[in-house]
C-alpha cells in the first residue's frame, strides 16, 4: 500500500503541476509514454516466466478497461485541477464517490457482505465531502 499511496501522492500533485495551456491529450500520450518507459526497468524485479506472447494473451481483455479507465482518470483530473480544483479536496471528493460506489458494486455483483461499520465509514466519506464541498460560512 505503501507504493501506491505514496504515486497517489505524487500523481495528484504532478497533475495539479500540468502546464495550463499543455494540451490534454498530448499530455496523456506524454504520460503514457513515460510511464512505458519507466515500467521497463521493472522486468529486473518481476521477470516474464512463460513466453512473451503466451504472457501477453494472459492479460484478456480487462487490460483494454483498465486502459480506458486510466484515460478517463489521467483526463478527469487533468480538467478539474485546470477548472480550479483544489488539491486538498479533489481526490477526496472523487476517492469517496468511488469508495460508495464499489460498495454498491461489491454487493450486487459480487455477493460481497456489508457491515455496519463499513456503511458508518460511508457516511464518514459522505460527511467529509460535505465538509470540503465549499459550504463555509467564515474563513
Amino acid at each position: 500500500m505503501a507504493i501506491a499511496i505514496s504515486g497517489q501522492v505524487l500523481y495528484h500533485f504532478m497533475q495539479k503541476q500540468v502546464a495550463p495551456g499543455a494540451h490534454p491529450v498530448l499530455a496523456l500520450i506524454a504520460f503514457y509514454v513515460g510511464a512505458a518507459v519507466l515500467s521497463l526497468p521493472l522486468f529486473a524485479l518481476f521477470p516474464l516466466t512463460t513466453p512473451l506472447p503466451q504472457a501477453v494473451g494472459e492479460l484478456g481483455g480487462a487490460v483494454w478497461g483498465v486502459a480506458a479507465s486510466i484515460v478517463l482518470i489521467e483526463l478527469g483530473f487533468l480538467l478539474a485541477y485546470r477548472a480550479g480544483a483544489s488539491l486538498s479536496s479533489a481526490f477526496v471528493l472523487s476517492a469517496s464517490v468511488v469508495t460508495a460506489s464499489l460498495l454498491v458494486l461489491g454487493l450486487a455483483l459480487f455477493k460481497e457482505a456489508v457491515s455496519l461499520k463499513q456503511i458508518a465509514g460511508l457516511a464518514l466519506c459522505l460527511a467529509g465531502i460535505w465538509l470540503l464541498s465549499g459550504n463555509r460560512t467564515s474563513h
